[in-house]
């Protein structure tokens, strides 16, 4: 009985509403001007976990502080296992190489050929391959997902040096589009490498405290006991 008084409900039920595709012109017009508004953010906080396989194994967790080019990272787990007392580096002048601006293919770069639309929920997302208009950089992207909602790369593809390729993905959060995932295999001496990047806990304060860059203070160390 209950089957069949659902399987009536769904019968009489209203259609659900079409989801609208735009047509690729205007699709890379509103990502154009998507991209022209971009905000990225100056000071952020977040973790990564990166995983490498084939010739080197390597599985760390790091947590990172950025203020405009300044950088501190710390590795906080290897292999699994927590570390007693994180591993600091610090970096000045250091681009951040995972924002939009600095991985978003550009029209004016790049012939934007329509491959279809890509049901994402309730929305449609559109993907396009990636043509250079001069000759190929060392990294060239190969394809780019648009997100059809804030119009911005959900994700893109690339190919680069030693057979390498891989794809990086973004999300919103907050009120930025940063990076989610990224992942590349490349021929190395010795096999072929692996590297998969996870991006977690992200933070946007408003300032950090000017201690963040510090470089960090040697260990104590204590001498060798004495003998009575």
């Amino acid at each position: 009985m209950i089957a069949l008084v659902l399987a009536l409900a769904a019968a009489t039920a209203p259609p659900a509403p079409r989801t609208t595709v735009l047509p690729p012109d205007a699709v890379l017009a509103r990502y154009t001007a998507a991209l022209a508004a971009l905000q990225e953010p100056h000071v952020f906080a977040f973790e990564y976990t990166i995983q490498q396989t084939g010739p080197r194994t390597l599985e760390q967790t790091h947590r990172v502080f950025r203020s405009g080019n300044d950088e501190r990272d710390e590795t906080i787990t290897v292999n699994g296992n927590r570390t007693h007392t994180p591993l600091v580096r610090i970096f000045r002048g250091r681009r951040y190489r995972y924002t939009v601006a600095a991985l978003a293919p550009k029209p004016s770069a790049y012939e934007f050929v329509y491959a279809g639309p890509h049901k994402d929920g309730k929305h449609v997302d559109y993907v396009f391959d990636l043509v250079p208009k001069a000759k190929p950089p060392a990294l060239a992207f190969t394809r780019v997902t648009i997100d059809g909602l804030a119009f911005l790369p959900q994700s893109v593809a690339f190919t680069g040096p030693h057979a390498a390729r891989g794809t990086v993905t973004f999300v919103k959060n907050d009120r930025y589009w940063v990076a989610r995932s990224a992942s590349a295999q490349a021929n190395v001496q010795g096999g072929v490498a692996h590297e998969v990047l996870g991006f977690v806990h992200w933070r946007f304060p408003k300032a950090l405290p000017p201690s963040t860059f510090a470089a960090p203070r040697p260990l104590r160390t204590v001498g060798p006991a004495l003998l009575p």
